[in-house]
């Protein structure tokens, strides 16, 4: 994916987030429920980008996209296209809250609060680390893993006695199947070198 692709991207990834709010500024009674509905659907499109992320993984392995340039940017395009939604999803969560009139305490979900830096610093480290190295590579791996787990987890609570929402079961299913994928990826590519220096 060439670099210059990445500020289109950008917008598409704003754009789709605006038509988000706007379709629900349109659409949705009371209006106290407008930045519920899309901190849902933002959500919804940072699962999208967290699953192209994983299959991205589980098709090429972390090794053999980090030894070409094509592939490595690809993959922190799609990192930095990530934490750019999760920052707007974040902004429609503390909308969301206030409108309840409900505080936002970050000491009760301390877990999510680092959770969430990560996902906004983790471009800036992979672009400062030019190979991969064993603890880039696990570092990496349980950050997606994690991710994962706390999209998954966010799912599950629309799950009701009254509301299966069998369409965020689908969802998660998918996620963990996605997860099984990577893992089967890092079993297979367990005696692949990483790149050095004097390979690039």
């Amino acid at each position: 994916m060439k670099k210059f692709k990445l500020p289109l991207l950008i917008t598409v990834i704003v754009g789709l987030n605006a038509l988000i709010y706007f379709r629900a500024a349109a659409t949705i009674e009371p209006s106290e429920l407008i930045f519920a509905e899309c901190a849902r659907n933002s959500g919804r499109t940072a699962a999208a980008l967290n699953l192209v992320i994983l299959l991205l993984i589980g098709y090429f392995g972390l090794k053999a996209i980090y030894k070409k340039e094509r592939t490595k940017s690809t993959f922190q395009t799609f990192m930095i296209l990530f934490a750019i939604n999760h920052l707007i999803h974040f902004f429609f969560v503390y909308q969301n809250f206030k409108s309840q009139f409900v505080e936002l305490d970050i000491s009760h979900n301390l877990h999510g609060f680092i959770t969430f830096i990560l996902i906004l610093v983790f471009p800036i480290i992979l672009m400062i680390s030019k190979n991969l190295n064993k603890f880039l590579y696990a570092f990496i791996l349980l950050h997606l893993f994690n991710v994962t787990y706390f999209i998954s987890i966010s799912f599950y609570s629309r799950v009701k006695p009254v509301d299966p929402a069998y369409l965020h079961q689908i969802g998660i299913l998918i996620m963990m199947l996605a997860v099984l994928y990577v893992l089967y990826r890092v079993f297979l590519g367990r005696s692949v070198n990483f790149i050095s220096d004097n390979e690039r």
